[in-house]
């Protein structure tokens, strides 16, 4: 798996399971956030490779790894239960899953806080890894 199919196996995936929970800002797409609804930002960064195996040409193991982000964003003064609940959310969709060869690991919520521009911010983080072939 290449890293354009994994980020496109990985944003597949988050958008079946979350299901228009609320909208979502995808890496790369024009997005306007609401005035009031919470909201969620997907972001994937690619950030360490290896190679896990040796052998003969095209059956050599590359591991990759890297991290997805989901920011969630609720309307300050909200008390942030619906980013709470939002964020529990998240991490039940990639805790212990592997999905389309992809493993997902070490998931955890970080509650950031007020951000300045009128969100309460919660990120949920998902680390993940999955295997390159060559």
């Amino acid at each position: 798996m290449n890293y354009a199919v994994a980020s496109k196996q990985i944003i597949k995936y988050f958008a079946q399971q979350w299901n228009n929970l609320t909208k979502v800002a995808y890496p790369d797409v024009g997005f306007k956030p609401p005035n009031t609804e919470t909201w969620v930002r997907l972001t994937i960064q690619n950030f360490d490779g290896y190679q896990a195996s040796m052998g003969s040409p095209g059956s050599n193991r590359f591991r990759r790894k890297g991290l997805v982000t989901i920011q969630i964003f609720q309307k300050e003064g909200t008390a942030g239960l619906d980013a709470l609940n939002k964020a529990d959310a998240a991490v039940n969709i990639f805790r212990g899953v592997e999905n389309a060869g992809i493993q997902y690991y070490d998931v955890q919520i970080k509650e950031i806080g007020n951000d300045g521009a009128g969100w309460y911010q919660i990120n949920v983080l998902a680390y993940f890894q999955y295997d390159h072939i060559a």
